[in-house]
This record gives C-alpha cells, structure tokens and sequence, in this order.
C-alpha cells in the first residue's frame, strides 16, 4: 500500500483536491438565496428564446449563458438547484481542466497548485454557485489561454479548433471575457510573429472564423457598448475603487490582512517568474503571459471608465482569474521541483486556511446571512389566494417579484385600502415608509407582528394586517 500510494501521490493530490472542491461546491446548492443579477438571469429565461434572445439584447451581457441555462430549465425543470448545477458544472470542470491540460502542459506540480490556488482563492467559492455567467467564462478563458499556449508549442492543427471554440464562447458569455480573448490572440499574435511566422496563416484564418462567427451578434454587441449610459450604476474609478480590486479578489471579510498577505504572495510570485523569464525558461514566459491577460483586462477596463464613463467593476476579472492561478501555480512550482519546503510549506498552510475562511462565509451568505428559507416556508404556509402583500423598500420590488406574484405586489404608498383582499402581509424595512394612522383608520385594519425575515440583503419585519370588525361588516 505504501508503494501504491507513493507511486500515485500526484494522482491521489490532484484529483483528490479536484473531487474534494467539487464536493464542497455541491455543499453550497441546497438553499433558495439568490441576489438581484440572478433574480434577472431566472426571470430572463422564463421566456421563450426569442423573447430571451431580444431581452438579452437590451442587457448588457451577451446571450450564451442564458440559452444554456433556458435549455437546463427546459430539460430539468424549473428548481433553483438546476440552475445553480448549471454554474457548478464549469466550476468543476475548469479544476478538471487544470487536472488534464496544465499537467499534461506543464507538470504535476503545476497542475497541483493551479487546482488549489483556483479552489482557495477568495473570490471564487462565491462564484462556483452563483447563478450567472462567469463560471462558464472562467471555464472558457482559461481553455483558450491554455489553448493558445499549446497552439505555440505544439504542430497539432487540431489544438486550434479547440483555440476558437474556446475563444468564441467566451466572447458569447461576457464582454470582458471576450476583453481577455482578444488579449490572448494578440499575444499569441505577437509570439508567432516573433519565432514561428509559419504559423500566422493559421493564426489569421482562426481570427476569420471568430470574427465570422460574432457576426450575429456584433450588432448589438455595438447597440450595447454605445448605449451605456450616464447613469451607469458602476461607480467611479478612484484609488479606493482599484484597491477594492484587490480586496473583492484576495480579501476575506473579518480581517484585512488576507489582502496583504495575499497581494504579497503574488508580488513575491511575479518576481520569481521575472528572473524566470531573464533565464529564458519557458515555462515562466507562459506565467509572465497567464498574468497579463488579468492584468490588460483590468487596465484596460480602468482606462475606459476614466476616459469615458465607469463600465469596469472588480467581478469583471472572474473570467480570467484561472490565468492568474496558472501564473501562480507555474511560479510556486519551482519551490515544491526544489524540494525548498521552507517556501512551499507556509504557502500551503495559508492557501488552506483562506479556502476554509471563504468556504465558511459563502456558506453562510447562502444559509444564512439572508433569513430567505425561513421565509420562503412562512410564505407557504400562510398566504392565501386572496392575500397581497405590501412593501416600503421600492427598490426590492424586482426582487420581490421573484418570489411573489406580480399582481399581488404593492408599495406602501401606493396601494389602494379599499380593494378586495383577505389579508394584507405588511414588508416593513427599517426606517422606510411605514402605514401611518391616517392612511390605515378609515378602513379599521388590525395589524399584529409576525417576526424577523428577510429577502437577498434586506432583512424586515413582517405584520399580518387584516380588516377589523367594521369593516367586515
């Protein structure tokens, strides 16, 4: 047994840590909370295609995901957890990816570290389950970059097949994956140009073909890149905003020195590829490449928002963070190949411990931070045909309509008492417009306290507001 598993330890540590973050993904699905952009993407797919495909285009997303995840509710029905399997799936398969191709590509240790890098790393246990399209670009992204990579290395013409199937879906899931896919071909551009021009005929016809496959899409694509408007909901670009890239990347919510630490480590990583690349090792040449897709992407969208208007926010990266992972992982490596456990030891033990942090708050963001299952079952229980239900937070009402029947829904302003109802279910956010006496007496309404709940991030109270005696009469 001994000799088995030291003969197989790569395999047990890498497929194990594959299985193991699958696993924990899997932990996360059971719950019923989902926040505003993913009330959009379930209401979305509630249409038929063409109506998906026209509300797409007044978004500001591109349509893939949302025809795959149509296609998922048309086979598998309507539960939330199919919808977020949907986005588990290329979770999954991206650690697959670094299972497969990054060891087949690079080595075990490489492949090793990318799977637990891309399984600790902060922002990414939140976006394993969260029902929209940036596990699918990060699968996407990724695939492309290593594709590129292989494209350069290798003479197998089928590898670029994979570069442009790979490449197209990312630019069919999000614009800023599609961002990082021009940034690959033309670093892959650039590396052809310089040592196999061979190549560059089918490099060209590559780009033809991607450009001849978004042609369906380019003009909303356009329509939706000139239509981004003054009033863009994406704040400002300041030296708080950039740090806060930083943060939402490496950051852990009860302490700050996680970004420091993390921010550090990956400073630490750059150097080391950089001597890396001044020895002309390969190997470090494709990290200081992996680093500066991310790194191109955000820069880039940080010139746009402040030359223009803001268009870039700190998720934006998610698509490409797998290649800074794979920078990560190819400069870590070197210390594990060395045998220099003094440097590869306390990494690990700190890649663990910010995998557990994070594990345990996303965990509780999705049981617990949003009271949503308790009051999903209350609503169950006790609403009746003839009820409706009454807010005060008008900004909610989007989400409200995700798990309340439009038609029943009201603000508080504006509902009309007289109406016909059984009961009224009174939504009162603290410190919003409440029922005062003299919109409630003339009807003699009764209203009485039925506890603490909460929908997405707003927690309420509820009251239970039913007509009193004169009034029934």
């Amino acid at each position: 047994m001994t000799k088995w598993v030291k003969h197989n330890i790569w395999n047990i540590l890498i497929w194990g840590s594959t299985v193991f973050f699958t696993v924990l993904y899997i932990t996360l699905l059971f719950n019923q909370n989902v926040w505003t952009d993913e009330i959009y993407t379930l209401k979305l797919i509630e249409n038929n295609f063409p109506e998906l495909l026209e509300e797409a285009s007044l978004s500001q997303h591109p349509p893939l995901y949302y025809l795959i995840a149509k296609v998922a509710r048309l086979i598998f029905g309507e539960k939330l957890l199919v919808q977020k399997t949907v986005v588990l799936v290329p979770m999954s398969l991206t650690l697959v990816l670094g299972a497969t191709k990054v060891r087949r590509l690079f080595s075990d240790s490489v492949s090793f570290l990318f799977i637990m890098i891309l399984g600790c790393i902060p922002c990414s246990m939140e976006f394993a389950v969260q029902v929209r399209m940036y596990s699918m670009a990060l699968l996407a992204v990724t695939a492309c970059g290593l594709y590129a990579y292989e494209c350069y290395m290798a003479e197998k013409k089928g590898v670029w097949f994979g570069f442009v199937i790979s490449a197209v879906a990312a630019a069919y899931l999000h614009y800023f994956a599609f961002g990082s896919i021009i940034i690959i071909c033309g670093l892959l551009f650039l590396f052809l140009a310089f040592f196999h021009r061979e190549k560059l005929k089918i490099w060209l016809l590559s780009i033809v073909v991607m450009v001849i496959s978004y042609l369906p899409w380019f003009r909303v694509f356009v329509q939706q890149v000139l239509g981004v408007s003054k009033g863009y909901w994406i704040p400002e670009i300041t030296v708080d905003t950039i740090w806060g890239y930083f943060e939402w990347a490496f950051g852990i919510n009860k302490w700050d020195w996680p970004c420091y630490a993390f921010t550090i480590l990956s400073v630490f990583a750059g150097i080391v590829v950089f001597l890396g690349v001044m020895h002309r090792r390969k190997d470090d040449v494709a990290a200081l490449l992996c680093m500066l897709v991310p790194t191109l992407t955000v820069g880039t969208g940080v010139v746009i928002s402040i030359l223009n208007q803001p268009v870039y926010c700190d998720r934006y990266v998610f698509p490409s963070i797998g290649l800074f992972c794979l920078f990560m992982a190819i400069s870590l490596s070197r210390f594990i190949q060395k045998k220099q456990f003094f440097v590869i030891v306390p990494v690990f033990i700190f890649l663990l411990f910010m995998g557990a942090v994070q594990y345990l708050e996303t965990w509780r963001q999705e049981y617990k931070s949003t009271l949503t299952d308790q009051t999903v079952a209350f609503w169950n229980e006790n609403v009746g045909e003839n009820d409706i239900i009454v807010y005060n937070l008008a900004t909610y009402r989007f989400c409200y309509t995700y798990y309340f029947p439009e038609e029943k829904l009201f603000y508080v302003r504006d509902v009309d008492l007289s109406q016909d109802f059984d009961t009224i279910w009174f939504i009162d956010t603290l410190n919003e417009w409440d029922f005062v006496p003299d919109q409630i007496v003339p009807y003699d309404l009764q209203i009485e306290y039925q506890g603490h709940f909460g929908i997405e991030h707003n927690e309420f109270d509820l009251y239970k507001v039913t007509k009193g005696p004169k009034a029934q009469s």
